[in-house]
């Protein structure tokens, strides 16, 4: 799991078509870099940047995503 403020890059994502797609919409694919930025606990959300742009996946779909963490 990702902590605050550590980037990674998406080598691999899980789950059904429409996942996919709109994970494609948002901007996210194989080989995007993200950054996690605060997400509190009691959410049950993980907030991202990508490519600039600020966005919220549920805790079950990050962890669709296979990441190696990048480092500083």
């Amino acid at each position: 799991m990702l902590k605050e403020d550590e980037q990674a890059v998406i080598i691999s994502i899980n789950g059904d078509e429409n996942f996919q797609t709109f994970l494609l919409t948002q901007g996210i694919s194989v080989g995007s870099i993200i950054t996690k930025n605060y997400s509190p606990g009691y959410s049950g959300l993980i907030n991202l940047t990508v490519s600039g742009k600020m966005l919220s996946l549920k805790k079950s779909d990050f962890l669709n995503l296979g990441l190696v963490k990048l480092q500083p």
